[in-house]
């Protein structure tokens, strides 16, 4: 279902699809930009004003990585990158939980 389709019950259908477009486009932009420049860190050992050319590096492999996997097996091949990809985080957070409520629980009042 596309975008204009789901929004042309709404008044002023044209304008709202127009609107919504751009804040999505604006919404992926700044996240990876955000994405670029947590990697960016990283790889500089934690120096926040890396090179440029690192930085517009890592920005244009994290857009081909995502071109390579749409045009190869579409948007389901993303999405399973993102998964397979977000699975041992979660992992990590479910670690990070347990932990916390583990502290707590030794805590005295």
């Amino acid at each position: 279902m596309s975008l204009f389709a789901m929004l042309e019950g709404l008044p002023f259908s044209g304008i709202t699809s127009v609107i919504a477009i751009v804040l999505v486009i604006v919404f992926f932009v700044t996240s990876s930009d955000s994405g670029s420049l947590v990697i960016d860190t990283i790889t500089a050992g934690g120096k926040v004003n890396a090179p440029v050319a690192q930085r517009v590096f890592w920005c244009t492999f994290e857009g081909a990585v995502a071109i390579v996997l749409l045009l190869g097996g579409g948007l389901e091949a993303l999405q399973a990158m993102v998964i397979s990809t977000g699975l041992p985080f979660t992992l990590i957070l479910l670690l990070m939980c347990w932990a916390i409520i583990k502290g707590l629980r030794s805590e005295t009042v």
